[in-house]
């Protein structure tokens, strides 16, 4: 047999072309191109004109007491993050923080659960928009939207996020930065402005749960918390972004506190401008109109609210769709890069996105928004959706939490702090998740038994496929999942 050698220069050539195909974009998301990542992830003006809606029926005039008990939840769970984040940023996002401490098998179950959530999430916010949002706003116009419209709202809304995506990072983070500063300024401006003329001889009324029970405020915080939903998204932006060298993973960590009370703020106060700025006592009708939100914000910043409104919650269900797809493909590329999934997956084009991920995503998520919303009809699908939506969340979020628990002690670490950080508040918040999860869905009502039907469906065949790709992965590789030596 003949051995074949290459000329030195040759091979280096080769070695680096190979590295530039599966090599993001370094220091080039900023610490608040971050916070704009993660705050566009979360949707805010989206959510006020969708989630809270959806989640009134149930809640009614405790909604404002949901939203504050989910961005409480969530004020636990982002201690989870922060820690996980503080020695490791990478494209694999949660991907890699589970393996960090849990391994192979819990990490590569924990990124298929990221990625259909987060495509879940992305298909279903263009189903309500376009499905029961534009026509309720059309509808007080005296125009009819016809029986279609929504699923040409679909190619819109997820056709355009998957544009910037395959741009690269930089467009995306650009397109998101402004128009997610705008939208909180613009909510917090707008709820104080409402509540000022329509504050109720008893303010908290609305942060009492026995108006509706515990469930009916347990239910509403189904809406509320996957209003968080993309709290982590930016997470997989680690390769990309500023400061993780001299910080190593903290960046990541401090971005998501910072986007969590800037959100968590405005959703709590414009929850509770809604419900005042209805009449707490007519809640029930708040959830039957299609576009309740718009007729608060006519009613009291006139035309013009309105219209700002309608515009920022366009735009904000695009920028989300960005934000979700950005880092749901980045997680796609990071199983691809360590040849659990086809390779083919972790190439980037020459914008340094990882275009084959990007579109993989964006077809299913309009697969998705197209078959629930044609099963269900868009008001129900997007139900079914979110319930679904916050199954698989709380299934990552629970393998986090046990991931942290798992980490080694540091040298430096008190025990006390650890006591608290690594175990009391991570078992907290993950007992707090399924007890709303229990709470929101037994006893089961129509069409609500399809969502744990969606996330069984996927989470069966993604914990076989992870059982069986981690046999025989060595430990310290599998530690390793999601970060670039993951693959090595």
């Amino acid at each position: 047999m003949y051995k074949i050698s290459i000329p030195e220069g040759q091979q280096m050539s080769q070695n680096l072309s190979a590295t530039t195909e599966q090599q993001l974009a370094p220091n080039v998301v900023s610490f608040w191109g971050l916070v704009s990542q993660s705050i566009a992830g979360m949707s805010p003006t989206c959510d006020v004109v969708a989630f809270m809606t959806a989640g009134a029926a149930f809640a009614l005039m405790a909604m404002p007491l949901s939203y504050l008990a989910a961005f409480l939840l969530m004020f636990i769970e982002v201690n989870t993050i922060y820690h996980l984040t503080k020695h490791r940023a990478s494209a694999g996002g949660y991907y890699s923080l589970v393996a960090s401490g849990l391994g192979g098998a819990a990490a590569i179950t924990t990124a298929f659960m990221v990625v259909f959530y987060q495509s879940l999430s992305i298909a279903a916010v263009p189903v309500y928009v376009g499905g029961v949002f534009l026509p309720g706003l059309l509808a007080e116009f005296g125009w009819r939207a016809p029986a279609y419209f929504w699923m040409i709202t679909i190619l819109f809304f997820i056709g355009i996020p998957w544009l910037f995506g395959i741009l690269g990072i930089r467009p995306s983070i650009r397109a998101v930065a402004l128009t997610s500063l705008l939208e909180i300024a613009f909510l917090i401006g707008s709820s104080i402005w409402i509540i000022r003329q329509a504050l109720p001889t008893h303010p908290l009324l609305p942060f009492s749960w026995q108006t509706v029970g515990f469930k009916g405020v347990a239910i509403g915080m189904v809406f509320a918390i996957t209003s968080f939903i993309g709290i982590g998204s930016h997470a997989s932006l680690g390769e990309e972004a500023r400061g993780v060298r001299t910080q190593n993973g903290r960046v990541i960590g401090k971005a998501a506190l910072v986007s969590l009370t800037l959100v968590g703020s405005t959703l709590t106060i414009s929850a509770y401008a809604l419900t005042v700025g209805w009449g707490m006592n007519d809640m029930a009708s708040f959830a039957k109109n299609g576009a309740p939100g718009m007729v608060v914000f006519h009613k009291y910043l006139g035309v013009w609210g309105a219209a700002a409104l309608a515009i920022l919650s366009v735009n904000s269900a695009m920028a989300g769709g960005l934000a979700l797809l950005n880092s749901s493909a980045r997680v796609l590329f990071a199983i691809g890069r360590d040849r659990l999934i086809h390779q083919q997956f972790a190439h980037v084009n020459g914008q340094r996105a990882p275009a084959g991920a990007v579109a993989f995503i964006g077809a299913a998520a309009a697969v998705l928004a197209l078959l629930c919303g044609m099963i269900w009809g868009p008001a129900k699908a997007f139900i079914v959706m979110t319930t679904a939506v916050l199954f698989g969340l709380v299934t990552a979020h629970t393998l986090m939490n046990f991931a942290l628990m798992r980490l080694p002690r540091a040298a430096e670490e008190r025990r006390i702090s650890r006591l608290i950080f690594h175990f009391f508040l991570p078992v907290t918040a993950t007992l707090l998740f399924w007890c709303v999860l229990y709470e929101s869905i037994f006893p089961i009502t129509s069409p609500l038994e399809w969502s744990p039907i969606l996330w069984m469906v996927i989470l069966i065949p993604a914990a076989a496929y992870a059982l069986r790709k981690s046999r025989g992965l060595d430990p310290n590789r599998g530690s390793r999942l999601g970060t670039i030596a993951g693959g090595e």
